[in-house]
């Protein structure tokens, strides 16, 4: 069973190894909150070169080496190659760096959770790797729940409202 935990991710440099359907997917969730993204994959989806382009992302178009994880504060391995995915975690352990591999939930110090976000609350829905469709289905509840019960931009000014009424 994993713990539930919420990290500051705002300048703090992540590194992921591969970039298509999953990689790219990791990617945009670090960016939406504020991680500095390192891309190191032979080819880029056409969503990471954009990103590339736009100077959101840096990017390294090779395999990932060792000497890629050495300064990450968290490192995501999603190539579609099960060695070189084990390689960065073997690596990242020995470096004390958290690493979430993708294609293997055994080799994972994290698990990307289901995001919901609404102002400034944030949930994250996890089902300790066993079923994401299960996870996915539960944030798409509560992200509804959230527009709902709260409307959008909930709690910006500091306080929930709630149909009309304040709770502080």
């Amino acid at each position: 069973m994993r713990f539930p935990m919420f990290v500051e991710m705002e300048g703090r440099k992540v590194v992921v190894a591969g970039a298509g359907l999953i990689g790219t997917r990791r990617i945009l969730a670090l960016l939406e909150f504020g991680a500095r993204v390192t891309v190191v994959s032979p080819g880029l989806s056409r969503e990471v070169r954009e990103l590339w382009e736009a100077g959101r992302i840096q990017c390294e178009i090779r395999e990932v080496a060792e000497k890629d994880v050495g300064q990450a504060f968290l490192v995501v391995a999603a190539t579609s190659d099960r060695q070189a995915n084990h390689q960065v975690a073997l690596w990242c352990r020995a470096a004390g760096i958290w690493v979430n591999v993708a294609d293997k939930k055994e080799e994972c110090d994290f698990y990307f959770p289901g995001i919901a976000r609404e102002g400034i609350l944030t949930a994250g829905i996890c089902a300790d790797g066993k079923s994401h469709g299960l996870a996915k289905e539960a944030a798409a509840e509560v992200r509804s729940l959230f527009a709902e019960k709260y409307g959008p931009g909930a709690a910006e000014g500091g306080s929930i409202h709630r149909k009309g009424r304040s709770r502080e």
